[in-house]
C-alpha cells in the first residue's frame, strides 16, 4: 500500500493583510528571519548556507531517494559509455552515442491518503532499436518489481501498483543503433499507452490523466549533453496555501537519479498580477547552490499548469534554467505536486552543479 506522507512545515504561510493583493506572501524561520515575498527579486532568499533539507527532517523523509535496480544491461559497454560522466567534455568524438533520460511516474502523483482503490499499472516499456536501461524505480513497494533477469535489451516488463501514491520509474535509452530508422520508446502500463519519438526526448514535460479518479502519467525527459552534470530532474511538492498562492518543496536529482540537494520557495501573484516563483536550491549538505525565479501558468483548469524560469548565481548571473509541470488541490488541504528539469547553461556553469 502506496503511503502519502503529508509535508508538515515548519516553516508557515503569514497571513497578508488586506492591502497586498496576494502578493506579500511570507514564510516565516528562514534566512535569519528573514521576510520571504514574492515582491523581492528572488523572493528574499539569499546565497547563504543552509542546514541540510533547510533544517526540515520532514523533508528528508518525505523526499526520499530513488531506489538501486541492478539491470545487467547498465553494465554493457556502449552503455557505460554513452551514459559515462567522466569523460572530458572538450574532446570532441568522431561518433558520439546519442542518449535520454526519462522520468516516469504514475498514480496520484499528488497523493491522497484517503484512496482506497488499487490501481494496476503492471506492463512494458519498449524500444525498437538501441538499448533500454533502467537506472532508478521510484517508490517501489514489497509487491512492486522490475522483471529480471531482463532476456531482451529492448524490452522491460514491470509489476507496478499504486493506491495511495505514485510509482514510476528513470530509464536510459542509448541509440547505439548506426541506421538511419526512426526511435521509438513504447510505454504500455495499465490502462495507458504512448509512443514517443526518440526525437521529440530532447526535452519533455507531458502530464496526461488517467481515468476518472485522479490519476496522471507524467513523463519527463532530456537528451544527454556531452558535458557533465548538465541537467537533470526537479521533483516534490507544490502546495495551494492562499486563493492565489502558496509553497514549493522538493529534491533537485541528477539525470542519474542521484539526489543532488533540495529546493523551495514560494509561488503566486504579485502586486502587478503576475504569476510569479521564488525560490533557492541547496545541496544535500546545505551549501548554496543558486536562486530561482520565473514565471507559471494554469494551463489545465485553475489547479494545474506549466512553470518556466531561470536559475543565478549569487552573482544573480543566469546559471540555467528549470520548467515542469504542477498540480495543485484545494486551498489548504496539503496536496499538490511538481516534476520537471533543469539545464546548465554553458560548461562554465557546472561549478554550481556539484
Amino acid at each position: 500500500m502506496k503511503r502519502f506522507l503529508s509535508l508538515t512545515a515548519i516553516v508557515a504561510l503569514l497571513a497578508l493583510t488586506a492591502c497586498s493583493k496576494n502578493s506579500e506572501l511570507t514564510e516565516a524561520g528562514t534566512e535569519n528571519e528573514e521576510s520571504i515575498s514574492l515582491e523581492k527579486e528572488f523572493g528574499g532568499y539569499d546565497s547563504s548556507s543552509e542546514a541540510p533539507a533547510f533544517g526540515d527532517s520532514e523533508m528528508m523523509s518525505d523526499f526520499e531517494a530513488d531506489q538501486d535496480v541492478n539491470d545487467a544491461y547498465s553494465n554493457d559497454a556502449e552503455v557505460l559509455d554513452a551514459l559515462s560522466y567522466s569523460q572530458d567534455p572538450t574532446v570532441v568524438r568522431d561518433n558520439p552515442i546519442k542518449a535520454y533520460f526519462v522520468r516516469l511516474t504514475y498514480g496520484l502523483l499528488a497523493g491522497d491518503s484517503l484512496a482506497t482503490e488499487i490501481i494496476d499499472w503492471s506492463g512494458s516499456l519498449e524500444v525498437n532499436k538501441g538499448i533500454l536501461v533502467v537506472l532508478k524505480k521510484i517508490r517501489f513497494e514489497d509487491n512492486d518489481f522490475i522483471h529480471l533477469p531482463r532476456d531482451s535489451r529492448t524490452k522491460v516488463d514491470i509489476t507496478s501498483q499504486t493506491k495511495q501514491h505514485l510509482d514510476g520509474l528513470l530509464l536510459a535509452v542509448v541509440d547505439n543503433d548506426t541506421t538511419d530508422d526512426e526511435g521509438f520508446l513504447t510505454i504500455n502500463i495499465g490502462g495507458y499507452s504512448t509512443t514517443l519519438a526518440f526525437a521529440d526526448m530532447d526535452s519533455l514535460e507531458s502530464l496526461e490523466a488517467v481515468g476518472a479518479g485522479g490519476h496522471e502519467v507524467s513523463i519527463i525527459a532530456r537528451s544527454k549533453d556531452y558535458v557533465p552534470f548538465n541537467g537533470g530532474f526537479i521533483s516534490g511538492h507544490w502546495k495551494k496555501d492562499r486563493d492565489n498562492g502558496g509553497t514549493f518543496r522538493g529534491r533537485w536529482i541528477n539525470s542519474l537519479g542521484l539526489n543532488g540537494g533540495y529546493l523551495r520557495g514560494i509561488w503566486g501573484k504579485d502586486r502587478g498580477g503576475s504569476n510569479v516563483f521564488k525560490g533557492k536550491y541547496i545541496s544535500l549538505n546545505g551549501e548554496f547552490r543558486g536562486l530561482l525565479a520565473g514565471h507559471w501558468e494554469n494551463t489545465r483548469g485553475s489547479n494545474g499548469g506549466v512553470f518556466n524560469g531561470r536559475w543565478v548565481n549569487r552573482n544573480h548571473d543566469t546559471i540555467g534554467h528549470v520548467r515542469g509541470n504542477f498540480r495543485t488541490g484545494r486551498s489548504g488541504d496539503g496536496r499538490g505536486f511538481f516534476q520537471g528539469r533543469y539545464a546548465v547553461r554553458t560548461q562554465d556553469n557546472l561549478e554550481a552543479t556539484n
